[in-house]
């Protein structure tokens, strides 16, 4: 799911980025440092979504 969501960001922010007119490497070098940011973010909010559920059933 995570996976999807941030294909689908990437998609649209290299649209943008086309029209922008930025080159190709450029394009790649931004939305690489974007993939691995949103993948890092939508991880760790999985994550403490686990953890917040643990501690409520185990309090």
């Amino acid at each position: 799911m995570h996976q999807l969501v941030c294909l689908a960001n990437l998609e649209s922010r290299n649209a943008h980025f086309i029209a922008e007119g930025l080159p190709q490497s450029q394009r790649l070098q931004k939305l690489n440092t974007l993939a691995v940011s949103q993948m890092t973010i939508l991880l760790g909010a999985s994550s403490g979504k686990r953890l917040d559920t643990n501690i409520i059933s185990h309090s």
